[in-house]
């Protein structure tokens, strides 16, 4: 219910900012991977991929400022390597993932103009999500931890993006989770602190 009360109170605002100002409003959909990791399984690399899409909203702030506001369904979580090892099982193969819907606030600062527009920006900003499902394989180690993750979650997130066109803007970001999402505790089902992060490609169409 809260998320559903932030996306449209959010969603509300930008609307009635853009009917005053439409010159100053911008949209688009966004399509992208995220590679994912987490602090605290035992394995290495960014070597679990998950989807990342949904839709953005901007309003220009000046001229080379704006505020993005992303709704996206992300998919994150961690499995090893091709090159990991089990001295007793032999080669990892498990998988955890878990999804999320996501809504990233982030101020951008533009650079370098050609033609109209401007090519290049960098971003930082903050990125709450909600936790709403998990996909373990069997042997996953994670896979009885459902009912001990946070729900809620918040991010700090930086990005560099490139306009190849003037509607087309491809975007790589990095997101780390300011709080673990899993604390354990006497009698839970894994010993350490777990804090998600991942690495993010996406291209975006504007409106």
């Amino acid at each position: 219910m809260k998320l559903k009360f932030l996306l449209f109170t959010t969603l509300i605002l930008m609307f009635i900012y853009s009917e005053s100002q439409a010159q100053t409003f911008k949209a688009g959909l966004i399509l992208g991977l995220n590679a994912s990791q987490i602090n605290g399984d035992d394995v290495g690399g960014y070597s679990n991929p998950g989807l990342r899409t949904g839709i953005r909203a901007s309003i220009m702030l000046r001229d080379r400022v704006q505020i993005d506001t992303d709704m996206l369904f992300s998919q994150r979580g961690s499995r090893p390597s091709a090159s990991e090892f089990d001295a007793s099982n032999g080669l990892l193969n498990w998988k955890f993932g878990m999804d999320y819907i996501e809504v990233p606030v982030t101020i951008r600062f533009s650079d370098w103009y050609v033609d109209d527009y401007y090519k290049v920006y960098a971003k930082a900003g903050l990125v709450y999500g909600r936790f709403f499902r998990s996909k373990n394989s069997l042997d996953s180690p994670f896979r009885t931890l459902d009912e001990y993750i946070r729900v809620n979650d918040v991010a700090f997130t930086l990005g560099i993006g490139l306009y190849p066109r003037k509607n087309i803007q491809t975007e790589l970001n990095f997101t780390r989770s300011l709080f673990p999402f899993y604390l354990p505790e006497v009698g839970y089902p894994w010993s350490r602190a777990l804090v998600g992060y991942y690495f993010s490609i996406q291209i975006m169409y504007e409106i």
